[in-house]
């Protein structure tokens, strides 16, 4: 198909500029009045109303006013909780590097820290004497959920409630029971992170229960299918918000009678949080904080929050962290990068940084620099949507001449990537997130589809490679066809004609011109087909071999790698050589003295196209005499030379990836590595020239969770030259980029970006029937009142939850955050006895995992249960103060602690050394105690094997525990927490084997086919935390027949997502792009989950007696079901006799 010709013009870029400052001008003209704000969470003492806006934590009087800022940390503070009295504030702050609890007077002050574990600590609650406050945090988890905590007010060391899950609790006002949820909402926000997913009925839909403290007796809050969350107690009754009947309201559960009634029938937008001072109720909606009285209507608080606001103001922003897409001039003087949605160039060894596009109100992407050094082009949305810009090499902002060519592309939302100029720097092909593979000729706009479009999108590999013939009329890409490989497709530019060159049987990718015109070299691999889909389990178990080839292009053309006879010219032939030599030397002149310039003559590439169909392509093909290996890309530089990068075989001890760049000769067919631990290469238009991205050196067992991204390091060197990461020449100074920033501008193009992602990218063109242009057009007034970056993850969400879909969230973006800290963690539990901090558990990270580093446990320690720790580094430690404190910011240092024997024997010190995250020791100890109760329940007939995910964790760890217990008679697979990835089709094949055959050696026992399987029943176990390839898997095993499932309702998403582009400032959304859909024709699972066949619930009193009732009834069905059916067992016969009588 061939689009409309799109308008050519020519703008300057001062216009373009005016344009944007003058939409943003109207968004901010409406009065300051009327401006909504985006206020949160409210809670309430008896005189004021606290509460969060702009990351910060204000308050107010109940009754309307002026508010004060109670909190300016970096970072944020969020989640305010007056104490019984309205003396205190407690909240979650990031002041010193890490989420913990905090409390500051509700005057002001300084604020105290209680909370010390090197995880997220979240506050969520007081007791009713105002003596302890209660927090959640996953300090303890064996996986993806949280607990609740209780600390003194003054500090002190947490006590966790015997609950198995909670994510927020409310105690009673007698402090004798709590309520509280087991899970988040599915639409839970917390500044930097967020989900969207409105209309929630899956099986995490949140429950509420209360329990008894001392009896550890439960009530569930009666549940229909939205999620019920924010449990809070007034006047005897327990309030909550709910979605069970629309948009989330407000309802109440009266404990007497068991019975709920809507308090607050809500139409409008989803209420946020709910809060209460024991007889008033207070929420947030849109933005908006009211009061409640129970019986009566809800009151708009009337606020006035004014303040510094230093988010808002323009500044200077170093970019370095935020640098994507380098590529490198024509010769190599100079890279240009796109970075916080600007494009600039900087040199690579001295001068000028310039800033080419200086749009704060728009986003540019993917630069290309055009090979005669004069333009650059890139995508930019000044317009509104996507169009391709191209802009003088020069364009800082050096004169009002300076002026963009605008070229624009789709009428529809459009995303365009990987522009690559032609030789005669007039033409540039780029693909579009439709599929497609575009042509534009920058001197008549015309625009024009390269062929046919690949025939899959979503999971399946995608092949690389824009490649120009060296006299510009030829252009090869790869497409992928039905059978999920890449062939290559030649266009011709001339006739318009598309060719299809190679044989569909290989997948090709990385095609490449020989700059003399008469080779095409590109990467094909004969064993790819297995690992194509890549959503499928399946597709990691091969690993595919590429190889290097070329085609001679015209008819004729000897091979590359010919063989050179090399044979004695006869003496006329020798004299003739001769005479031709000292012809080609002016008189006069030396033989060393270089010669006049003569223009170079235009290249023409002579395609002889009878001869290059995929049937007759082998007659001019030929692989070249490299090794097949895992090549990731290639490139061509000066005839006869090819530039490979290989990826690494197995990674490096730091595990940081990375892969080795190769340059081979046709001259020689000799291969040299030129540099190790590359990530990407460009070779620069004239072929002199290396633009290197190395690895980033990893952060070892110190590096703090949740810390900044590491960034490749870049580097210009020569084309031939031998270079290591670490070398300091021809380094790319990127810590010298920066931009002028107008974030309220920003703010305005990422909330029109986030539209657009959606728009482009969701898999339901008709949106759900979400009416997005007129939330686009009602949200929008909220632009002018954003006090924060978080502000607009917040209206982000609000706008997304109207799609109502998983896997739609959000994170990150310019939100200013203290120094990461990464405190230590000894793997350890402590219990409290004579004073002393002593140890009661030891995580010692089992057998066999490499990965779990156990400080307590390593070889000559000689640590035992029941030690206790005096001191750490000298500092003392006692029974009523927090370890953790003493280790903060100790991880992957050298420790020295005293420790006291149990034994009685004289106090000793040793060293070790703490670990960032107790989490992989605490799970592979959970599992290792399932493993064991597995076999003590079931006699050890039965096998246990965890799943964490769907993706590289479950496929190792299913290759780990399954293969290994192949004796067993049947097995219990559980998959519970399981947090997605892949389509696990292989772990269902496996556990769905059944037996072929018997083999009978002449010593050993029978053995059988398929040898590695377990023959007997199989019992799955999911839960509601099992979610994506988590939902798949039971459904799967299930459909399959394999076996029951045993546990809770799944969390129910599949609608898939893929790589989305990220925002401006680095921030990232989601779009559900892949939609799961029965073979009966059905959408199913999304929204709602997969029911298991026996529901099991995990009662808090059973789980405090050391019982996993999910896992025991798992255990049961097994056992019955081994029981009724044992797995077969070889009958031999009689050996045969052929004897002849």
């Amino acid at each position: 198909m061939r689009p409309p010709v799109p308008a050519l013009s020519e703008v300057s870029l001062r216009a373009a500029l005016l344009a944007t400052s003058a939409f943003l001008a109207v968004v901010a003209a409406s009065p300051a009045e009327a401006a909504p704000r985006i206020l949160q969470q409210p809670a309430l003492s008896r005189d004021l109303v606290a509460f969060v806006n702009g990351g910060d934590i204000w308050t107010a009087p109940r009754g309307g006013g002026r508010a004060v800022r109670i909190t300016t940390g970096v970072g944020v503070e969020s989640g305010p909780l007056f104490s019984p009295d309205g003396q205190t504030i407690a909240f979650t702050g990031e002041y010193d590097g890490n989420v913990d609890v905090y409390t500051v007077p509700a005057t002001g002050g300084v604020p105290r820290r209680l909370t010390w574990h090197p995880g997220a600590d979240a506050a969520v609650g007081w007791s009713p004497d105002g003596r302890r406050i209660l927090f959640r945090s996953g300090r303890s988890a064996a996986s993806r959920y949280t607990q609740i905590f209780e600390i003194d007010a003054n500090g002190g060391v947490p006590k966790a409630l015997p609950l198995p899950m909670a994510f927020a609790g409310s105690l009673a006002p007698d402090g004798r029971s709590i309520a509280y949820s087991p899970l988040a909402p599915a639409f839970s926000f917390d500044f930097t992170n967020y989900t969207a997913w409105g209309n929630y009925r899956g099986g995490r839909a949140g429950t509420i229960a209360v329990t008894d403290l001392a009896s550890l007796d439960t009530v569930q809050v009666p549940h229909q299918t939205g999620s019920d969350f924010s449990p809070v107690w007034a006047g005897g009754k327990l309030y909550f918000l709910s979605g069970r009947s629309g948009p989330v309201g407000i309802f109440a559960y009266d404990p007497a009678s068991r019975a709920v009634s809507e308090v607050y029938h809500n139409t409008g937008p989803d209420i946020r949080s709910l809060s209460s001072d024991g007889a008033t109720l207070a929420f947030d909606r849109l933005g908006e904080l009211y009061t409640l009285t129970p019986g009566g209507a809800p009151q708009r608080m009337a606020l006035e929050v004014d303040g510094d606001m230093p988010d808002v103001r323009p500044r200077i922003l170093p970019v370095a962290d935020q640098v994507e897409n380098v590529r490198i001039s024509p010769t190599g003087l100079r890279a240009v990068v796109e970075a916080h949605g600007e494009i600039l160039t900087l040199p690579a060894k001295e001068g000028v940084v310039r800033n080419l596009t200086n749009s704060a109100g728009a986003a540019e992407r993917e630069p290309a620099w055009s090979p005669d050094g004069q333009s650059i082009a890139y995508f930019s949305d000044a317009d509104g949507l996507y169009a391709l810009h191209v802009a003088s090499q020069k364009n800082g902002g050096e004169g009002e001449g300076a002026t963009v060519r605008t070229y624009r592309l789709a009428a529809e939302p459009t995303y365009y990537f990987h522009p690559v100029w032609s030789p005669d720097s007039r033409k540039i092909a780029f693909r579009d997130n439709h599929l497609r593979t575009w042509v534009l000729d920058t001197v008549t706009g015309q625009l024009h589809s390269a062929g046919e479009a690949d025939a899959f999108g979503g999971f399946v590999a995608s092949a690389g490679g824009l490649a120009w013939s060296p006299d510009s009329e030829w252009l090869v890409y790869p497409r992928v066809g039905a059978n999920h490989m890449a062939v290559l497709m030649l266009h011709s530019l001339a006739t318009g004609a598309t060719t299809q060159i190679t044989d569909p049987m290989a997948f090709a990718t990385e095609p490449a011109f020989d700059r003399a015109g008469k080779y095409l070299y590109f990467l094909a691999s004969n064993n790819a087909g297995a690992t194509t889909h890549g959503l499928d389990m399946t597709s990691d178990l091969y690993r595919p071999n590429w190889s290097v080839y070329a085609v001679a292009l015209a008819e004729g053309t000897r091979s590359p790698v010919a063989p050179e006879l090399n044979d004695e010219k006869n003496p006329a032939e020798a004299a003739a050589a001769a005479r031709d030599a000292a012809d080609k030397t002016p008189a006069g002149r030396k033989k060393d003295a270089k010669p006049a310039p003569v223009p170079a003559p235009k290249p023409v590439t002579r395609i002889d196209l009878a001869g290059l169909g995929p049937e007759a392509i082998a007659r001019r093909t030929v692989a070249l005499p490299l090794p097949a290996a895992n090549y990731q890309s290639l490139q061509s530089g000066k005839p006869g030379t090819l530039y490979l990068l290989r990826a690494s075989e197995t990674p490096d001890a730091e595990g940081d990836g990375g892969g080795t760049l190769i340059r081979w000769t046709a001259e020689d067919k000799k291969s040299e590595t030129l540099a190790e631990r590359v990530v990407e290469f460009e070779l620069s238009a004239d072929g002199q020239k290396l633009l290197l991205a190395f690895a980033p050196s990893g952060g070892g067992a110190g590096a703090a969770p949740g810390g900044p991204r590491p960034r490749p390091t870049y580097m210009i060197t020569a084309a031939d030259k031998p270079v290591k990461p670490g070398d300091p020449e021809g380094r790319l100074k990127l810590e010298t980029l920066q931009v002028r920033v107008d974030p309220q501008a920003e703010w305005a193009q990422m909330y029109r970006e986030v539209w657009r992602i959606e728009r482009a990218y969701f898999y339901d063109p008709a949106f759900h029937g979400y009416d997005t242009r007129a939330a686009e057009q009602r949200l929008a007034a909220y632009l002018p009142a954003l006090q924060s970056r978080s502000d607009l993850n917040y209206l982000f969400q609000e706008m997304l939850t109207g799609f109502s879909v998983g896997h739609l969230r959000g994170s990150g973006g310019a939100i200013p955050s203290a120094r990461r800290v990464p405190g230590g963690l000894l793997g350890a539990d402590y219990a409290v006895r004579g004073g002393r901090t002593c140890i009661a558990k030891i995580y010692d990270g089992g057998s066999w995992s490499p990965d779990a580093k156990a400080p307590l446990a390593q070889p000559g320690l000689g640590i035992r249960v029941g030690d206790c720790i005096l001191a750490v580094n000298g500092t003392p430690v006692t029974g009523d103060a927090d370890i953790q404190q003493p280790l903060e910011g100790l991880a992957g240092q050298a420790v020295v602690l005293r420790i006291a024997p149990a034994s009685g024997a004289p106090a000793r010190e040793v060293t070790v050394v703490p670990v960032a995250s107790e989490a992989r020791l605490r799970n592979l100890d959970w599992i290792d105690a399932n493993r064991r109760r597995v076999a003590e329940l079931s006699g050890g007939k039965l096998a246990y094997v965890y799943l964490p995910d769907t993706g590289s964790g479950g496929f190792t760890s299913f290759n780990r525990y399954y293969f290994a217990q192949t004796d067993k008679q049947g097995a219990i697979v559980d998959e519970r927490f399981n947090a997605g990835g892949q389509a696990a089709d292989y772990i269902v094949e496996v556990l769905g084997r059944q037996l072929a055959s018997w083999w009978q050696p002449r010593s050993g026992a029978p053995d059988r086919t398929p040898g590695s399987a377990i023959l007997g029943p199989k019992v799955m176990i999911a839960n509601e935390v099992s979610g994506s390839g988590g939902d798949f898997l039971p459904w799967l095993f299930k459909y399959r027949g394999v076996g029951p499932v045993v546990g809770k309702r799944t969390w129910g998403g599949l609608v898939g997502i893929s790589a989305i582009p990220v925002l401006m400032d680095g921030g990232q959304v989601t779009s559900p792009s892949v939609g799961f859909f029965s073979p009966q024709g059905q959408w199913d699972v999304e929204n709602h989950g997969v029911e298991p066949d026996y529901a099991v619930e995990q009662d808090p009193k059973a789980v405090a007696a050391g019982h996993d009732p999910q896992l025991e009834a798992a255990v049961a069905i097994a056992m019955k079901a081994l029981a009724a059916a044992p797995p077969p067992q070889p009958q031999r016969p009689a050996f045969p006799s052929y004897k002849r009588d």
